[in-house]
C-alpha cells in the first residue's frame, strides 16, 4: 500500500508537469506576463487545495494534531528557504538559470503535496478526497511544467535536459507520498498531522515563493488574474467532485 502510494504520487506529479512540458512544444515563447499568470494560477490552485481540502480534513480528524502539523509544515519551509534562492529581477533575464530555479521551487513544494496524496491514499484508497487531491495536484503541475519548460527553452536548453529536469522536479513528490503513506497507516492523529504539515508548507510556499515571484515577473493584473483563476478552478473542482 505504501509503495503504491509513492508510485501514485510520482505519477500524479509527472502527468501534470509532463502535460505542461508537452504544451510548451506548441508555445515557442512565453512572456513575463504569461509566466506571472501561470505561476499565480498555480498558487491559487494550492490555496484552494489547502483551504477546501487539506485543513478541513485535518481538523475533522484531530484539531490539535492538525494544528501542530500546520505549524511544523510552516516552520519546515521557513527553515528550508534559507538554502533556496529565489530569482532576482536580473536573474529572470538569464532564462536558463531562472528555469533551473523555477524547477527547484517546483521540486521544493512537491514534497508536501506528495505527503498529502500519500496520506489520504493509505488512509482510504477509495475516498473522494484522494481522487480530488490527485486531480488538483496534477492540474496545478501543468502551468508549472509549462513555465519551467518554456523558460529553459528560451535559454537554449535541449529537450532531453528539459524532460530530465521535469522528472527530477517530481521525485520529491514521490518521496513525500512515501512519507505520507507511512503516516497514513499509523494512526488517525498522525494522519491529521501529515495533512496539516502539507497544508502549512503549501501556505508558506505560496506566500513566500510563488506569489512574490509572479509579482516580480509582471506586477499587476497578470498575477491577480492567475491567482483568482486558480482559486476558482480549485473551488469548482471541489464542488464537482
Amino acid at each position: 500500500m505504501i509503495l503504491v502510494a509513492s508510485l501514485l504520487g510520482l505519477l500524479v506529479g509527472v502527468s501534470g508537469a509532463g502535460l505542461g512540458g508537452l504544451v510548451a512544444i506548441f508555445v515557442p515563447r512565453i512572456t513575463k506576463q504569461q509566466q506571472s499568470l501561470l505561476i499565480g494560477f498555480s498558487g491559487g490552485i494550492m490555496l484552494g487545495v489547502v483551504g477546501w481540502d487539506l485543513l478541513p480534513e485535518a481538523w475533522g480528524l484531530d484539531p490539535s494534531y492538525g494544528f501542530g502539523g500546520l505549524l511544523a509544515g510552516a516552520l519546515f519551509i521557513l527553515c528550508l528557504r534559507r538554502f533556496y534562492q529565489t530569482p532576482t529581477q536580473e536573474d529572470t533575464h538569464r532564462f536558463s538559470q531562472a528555469g533551473i530555479l523555477l524547477g527547484v521551487g517546483m521540486a521544493l513544494h512537491n514534497f508536501p503535496e506528495g505527503i498529502a496524496v500519500g496520506t489520504t491514499f493509505t488512509n482510504d484508497p477509495l475516498s473522494k478526497l484522494w481522487w480530488k487531491l490527485s486531480l488538483l495536484m496534477a492540474v496545478h503541475n501543468i502551468p508549472e511544467g509549462l513555465t519551467v519548460a518554456t523558460t529553459l527553452r528560451l535559454g537554449k536548453t535541449g529537450w532531453d535536459k528539459i524532460i530530465l529536469a521535469l522528472i527530477l522536479a517530481e521525485v520529491p513528490m514521490c518521496l513525500g507520498a512515501l512519507c505520507g503513506g507511512v503516516l497514513g497507516v499509523v494512526t488517525t492523529p498522525w494522519t491529521a498531522s501529515a495533512l496539516g504539515f502539507a497544508g502549512g508548507a503549501m501556505l508558506i510556499l505560496v506566500g513566500t515563493e510563488l506569489l512574490p515571484l509572479a509579482w516580480l515577473l509582471a506586477r499587476g493584473a497578470s498575477t491577480i488574474t492567475g491567482l483568482a483563476a486558480g482559486i476558482g478552478i480549485a473551488w469548482l473542482l471541489t464542488i464537482l467532485l
